[in-house]
């Protein structure tokens, strides 16, 4: 193996990535080297290399630079540390980016995405886009069976966000009516997918028309132009009710304002977008209907898990719309940044 890699790595926030060449890590103990054969490039990416989350600084948050950004990852593995047990050279893997200090509250009840010191791959340590990637331990590792590294890459977190939101928070019902806000990206896409195996009625919404075709080709029941009376359009699919569930992988002022509107009492909204919005509801609409409204960030090793096995079993699949080299990194965050893409890109080193 070579002493050097390849990696675009984040040099300042709100630059561009840097083409570097960095030494390769070596495994000891339970870490686990992967060679990056698929990299998921993930909206919250832009967020984060632009340095804000709405109006949250990253700087706050105690992230420091330079780092190699990406958390969807997959590949074989290419070394193990002596303390790893289960893996060895060559097993084609999935990677759980949402590491914790495994001490904290958190962790200790198995929520390490909420970790108060986390350890998330590709923004507090070196991430996959790289041509390899040290993983902390190897209980984060999900070996693959049926998918190849390109199509389950996205997994991680495509996956795995919207099966937190809709099995853990919404807890979605057969046949219930779930509106998807944002369907044609990628975390849309898994989820109109992951609320079909749950028996519901899906709806999806999206605002271009390459991303309306996307919501079809991921098998929604129906397809609505958020352009166009989006509100009355799903009121009518519903029969009047309204939906049981909203999730809304934008999180935009425009969103936040517009959806909320569309739920059944007792409906769930569920915020898993970045953009930015805010929250501005009148509350005794919320009392008197018993709404709820949640967020949902990533999921626990649990949750990675199920989603892994979910999509191992061909009963959901990334939609991979665009593969690149890894030296394509910035315009891949500039086709995100401009709405150039639907689904979800990879990068391959």
């Amino acid at each position: 193996m070579a002493d050097y890699m390849r990696a675009m790595r984040l040099v300042e926030f709100g630059k561009p990535l840097q083409l570097q060449e960095v030494p390769i890590p070596r495994p000891r103990g339970p870490e686990v080297l992967v060679k990056v054969e698929g990299a998921g490039v993930c909206h919250s990416v832009v967020h984060f290399v632009d340095g804000r989350f709405g109006r949250i600084d990253v700087k706050a948050l105690g992230l420091r630079i330079p780092v190699t950004p990406g958390h969807e990852i997959a590949g074989s593995v290419a070394a193990v540390g002596e303390g790893v047990v289960g893996f060895k050279e060559g097993d084609r893997v999935a990677v759980d980016p949402w590491i914790g200090d495994g001490t904290c509250h958190y962790c200790r009840i198995g929520e390490e995405q909420l970790c108060e010191h986390p350890i998330k791959i590709g923004e507090n340590i070196d991430g996959g886009f790289a041509e390899y990637v040290l993983i902390p331990h190897y209980r984060y590792l999900y070996r693959l069976r049926n998918l190849n590294p390109v199509e389950a890459s996205p997994l991680p977190c495509a996956g795995l966000t919207p099966y937190r939101a809709l099995v853990r928070k919404a807890q979605v019902k057969p046949s219930e009516y779930v509106v998807v806000v944002g369907a044609g990206g990628g975390l849309g896409t898994m989820a109109v997918q992951i609320a079909k195996v749950m028996g519901a009625v899906v709806i999806g919404v999206d605002v271009r028309d390459e991303a309306l075709k996307e919501i079809e080709r991921a098998g929604a029941d129906y397809v609505v132009d958020g352009r166009v009376n989006a509100v009355d359009e799903i009121r009518k699919i519903t029969e009047g009710r309204g939906a049981n569930v909203v999730v809304d992988t934008v999180g935009s002022n425009e969103t936040l304002k517009t959806y909320i509107d569309v739920l059944d009492k007792m409906g769930r909204y569920v915020i898993l977008g970045l953009y930015g919005g805010d929250l501005i509801h009148h509350a005794p609409y919320i009392t008197q209907r018993e709404i709820q409204i949640m967020g949902s960030l990533t999921g626990n090793l649990n949750d990675f898990i199920s989603v892994m096995r979910l999509a191992d079993s061909g009963k959901v699949k990334p939609l991979v719309t665009k593969v690149m080299r890894l030296e394509e990194a910035n315009e891949a965050l500039d086709n995100l940044r401009y709405s150039r893409v639907t689904a979800r890109q990879v990068l391959v080193p």
